[in-house]
């Protein structure tokens, strides 16, 4: 095998794994993270229990809501004060 090939195939592998160790420990935490408190935040808003599940001190309606999705719903009847449902 030629010397040249074995070089260009140490570094395309030493590129790949610095780019995946760089997807998990940077990249992976953070949308995990993201991901947990804004699910903390849905089951506050929906039952008004707060909870901390990945315990990073963010419980519920402390979490950063920007993870609005569609409302689309046209005939939502919700009653008794339950937070983050709107027609």
């Amino acid at each position: 095998m030629n010397v040249k090939k074995i070089f260009i195939t140490l570094g395309t592998v030493v590129g790949a794994v610095i780019i995946v160790a760089f997807a998990l420990n940077i990249l992976m935490p953070n949308v995990t993270t993201t991901v947990i408190n804004s699910t903390e935040d849905m089951v506050y808003r929906a039952t008004g229990m707060s909870f901390d599940f990945n315990g990073d001190g963010v419980r519920g309606a402390a979490a950063n809501p920007n993870y609005q999705g569609p409302n689309t719903g046209t005939n939502d009847d919700v009653s008794g004060g339950v937070d983050g449902f709107e027609n």
